[in-house]
């Protein structure tokens, strides 16, 4: 009895389909590897960095110096930005942690930084918008961070200008929602739980061995 042509290459057609989804876990799940590796070794050490940063930034704003507010609200955003996105994500988009680093160093050893430029597609790999982020008066974090405090940032460092109270208000509500809502999407993404286990180096990989605290900053 012969095959219906029609039937053999539908079952060709699903098997193919099949396959591909395979691939495309398997692809996923070696991506995922070296970012969870980088953030599982060196979140810790990062976020005792920020934290520091940010209470110095609060401090400054309570004692009514805005302006030292906002440059070191931006540089927790910067921070943010580099080492707990940027950097760890690049890692998995390229599953080579050698072409990573030589494409991380390339980018971080230009004169203008170019992370911000990298970062809204990043985390878009795992269906995170980073337009939707919004602060509490219902504006886009990434819109107001990009031509509202960033700018701010670079005239008080290279022209002096002062701030106001608000200014540093917003800066902060950057550096946090960034730092609380998208670092912790792209963490949930990746199965970390820091509500759970707050810090990073406890969590678990694929094999059930915990990760071993680093520092990239040393």
């Amino acid at each position: 009895m012969s095959q219906d042509p029609g039937s053999f290459y539908e079952d060709e057609y699903w098997e193919m389909l099949g396959r591909q989804e395979d691939i495309a876990a398997e692809l996923k799940r070696l991506s995922e590897g070296p970012i969870r590796e980088y953030l599982g070794s060196n979140g810790d050490a990062i976020d005792g960095r920020l934290d520091d940063i940010l209470a110095a930034a609060r401090y400054a704003s309570q004692g009514g110096f805005p302006r030292f507010a906002v440059t070191g609200a931006v540089t927790a955003i910067e921070l943010v930005i580099s080492y707990m996105l940027v950097r760890p994500l690049i890692r998995g988009a390229f599953l080579s942690n050698s072409w990573a680093e030589i494409l991380t160093k390339h980018i971080f050893s230009r004169r203008v930084p170019r992370e911000r430029d990298l970062l809204p597609s990043l985390p878009a790999m795992y269906d995170i918008k980073i337009d939707d982020l919004k602060l509490e008066d219902g504006s886009s974090l990434w819109q107001t961070l990009i031509f509202q405090i960033i700018p701010k940032r670079n005239a008080i460092v290279h022209a002096g200008e002062n701030a106001s109270p608000g200014d540093a208000k917003i800066a902060l509500e950057c550096a946090t929602t960034l730092r609380k809502h998208l670092v912790a999407k792209v963490a949930a993404k990746l199965g970390f739980n820091l509500e759970q286990t707050p810090l990073w180096h406890q969590h678990v990989d694929g094999d059930g061995y915990r990760y071993r605290p680093t520092s990239p900053f040393s």
